[in-house]
């Protein structure tokens, strides 16, 4: 009999992600980041995490500014229209994090060569840039079949725990994603935990036939958690878009005082309401 997986996720990041982990966080940008886990991860002040995403905004800006990351994996750390991320660019300029310098194509191949269990992936279009000297773990090499092309040699990328936010799970942990998936699916494919935070539990019947771009198998998930509007300030289709009041908010609040107003002993309600309440709600939904 499949058991449920339903848990908080208070116990879900208590018990799957652990100091030093590498994490894979899914969504890109201001899209389907699981923000909610962003806050309980600096709630329970986990430490010297690698992060790991496509794109980032403020899920890194956020963990960087509680003290969580040690290193950063991503093609790019901005706030899109809103200007740069100002935590994640003091960290950088001061050194005190590590930046692995990435390409889409280079995460992409980088957790397809661990998905394939080989040490690394070939690709050819960062030939010739200046990668090479800004990262030390990727090598040109001549294909050994013989043919005399050139390539570079990407490692593969490991995760030990990826977070999704997603429309649609099952308490089983079978997700369902019905607009862009960019890295979602071969990140819970290749993590070695994975937790789905979703807006809406629904019935495994149900799940089978919703459309989508990715279907997240519950063979590769380790816990769900139900957690209406977890990506805000960023969006969830097709329920809300971002919030960019409340990212402007953010911007412009020293983060000790923003840590105390939304974060710290502060419950998804109660977070809500300090949001801007049902009339936040009501700006965002689509």
């Amino acid at each position: 009999m499949v058991e449920s997986k339903l848990m908080t996720l208070e116990e879900a990041v208590s018990t799957y992600v652990n100091d030093g982990d590498i994490v894979g966080i899914g969504g890109l940008s201001f899209w389907r980041k699981a923000i909610s886990a962003c806050r309980e991860i600096i709630r329970q002040n986990k430490k010297d995490l690698t992060v790991c995403t496509f794109v980032g905004g403020i899920d890194v800006d956020m963990l960087i500014a509680g003290r969580c990351i040690s290193e950063v994996k991503s093609c790019f750390v901005g706030m899109e229209i809103f200007g740069m991320a100002p935590h994640y660019r003091k960290a950088v300029e001061s050194g005190s994090i590590k930046i692995s310098e990435e390409s889409e194509a280079t995460i992409g191949l980088g957790l397809r060569a661990s998905y394939l269990k080989v040490p690394f992936m070939p690709l050819k279009g960062i030939i010739g840039t200046d990668m090479p000297k800004v990262r030390k773990d990727i090598k040109q090499i001549e294909d050994p079949l013989g043919s005399g092309t050139q390539i570079m040699a990407v490692p593969k990328i490991d995760l030990d725990v990826a977070i999704l936010h997603v429309p649609y799970a099952d308490e089983f942990g079978n997700g369902n994603i019905p607009g862009a998936v960019w890295m979602d699916a071969d990140m819970a494919k290749t993590a070695k935990k994975t937790i789905i935070i979703c807006e809406k539990l629904v019935e495994t019947e149900d799940i089978r036939y919703l459309p989508g771009k990715a279907q997240l198998p519950m063979q590769t998930t380790n816990a769900v958690v139900k957690k209406p509007f977890g990506a805000h300030p960023t969006s969830c289709y097709p329920f809300y878009t971002f919030d960019p009041l409340h990212i402007q908010c953010y911007l412009k609040t020293n983060f000790e005082e923003y840590k105390k107003k939304f974060i710290t002993n502060k419950t998804a309600a109660q977070y809500l309401e300090e949001a801007g309440g049902v009339q936040t709600i009501y700006n965002i939904l689509l």
